[in-house]
């Protein structure tokens, strides 16, 4: 699952409210080149990189994506995502626009979910509440009108303006995906060897 929204719009609360919600999901934890906020930890946040560690591990391959945001590099390490799908596990992405269309592009089943603030008024609130600079404001603002074009790409559509509920319609996405036919032919399939078998038995 991959959560977007315009810098401000509360992906990191909702991923970390989520987490506390259901045990299916997992954060795949990002790398960064930016620097380290106050309260944030290395590898449960963020992976704090160099720049040239950053390029060593895009060079390598080892980035699912990555997005330059903001003057600062964000990628995915492509092996925390795999083993969270192999452990049978919901791994939960907060990425940009970029990376969101990057990783779809490699993983098609991967649901993507746009996550958009009430109104201005908010987003600036949270901008501003955060400690964000003035200047910094302004290119956050800037970037999330290039943003806002393309929510209509996302798969759902979800307004944050109460947080619990927020999570709870980001958790229900979740359940009605898991239910897609697709995603379970398996069963069906093992349902229809089993009738099979029963054949003359019944």
């Amino acid at each position: 699952m991959v959560i977007s929204a315009p810098s401000g719009g509360g992906k990191t609360v909702v991923r970390s409210e989520l987490l506390k919600l259901d045990r299916r999901f997992v954060f795949s934890v990002t790398c960064t080149t930016r620097p380290r906020r106050p309260g944030e930890v290395d590898g449960k946040d963020y992976y704090f990189v160099t720049v040239e560690k950053f390029g060593k591990l895009r060079k390598e391959g080892k980035l699912l994506e990555w997005a330059k945001v903001h003057g600062n590099y964000y990628g995915t390490p492509a092996k925390s995502v795999a083993d969270a799908l192999k452990a049978g596990r919901i791994p939960v992405m907060t990425i940009d626009v970029k990376g969101a269309r990057s990783v779809k592009k490699v993983f098609p089943a991967a649901v993507t979910v746009f996550l958009l603030p009430p109104d201005l008024k908010t987003l600036v609130q949270r901008l501003r509440g955060r400690g964000e600079a003035p200047e910094n404001v302004a290119v956050r603002l800037e970037t999330a009108r290039a943003e806002i074009k393309m929510a209509a790409w996302f798969d759902y559509l979800v307004i944050n303006d109460r947080l619990k509920e927020a999570v709870l319609e980001v958790a229900a996405i979740a359940d009605l995906e898991t239910r897609r036919t697709g995603r379970n032919l398996d069963k069906v399939k093992d349902f229809g060897s089993q009738l099979n078998g029963a054949k003359g038995r019944l």
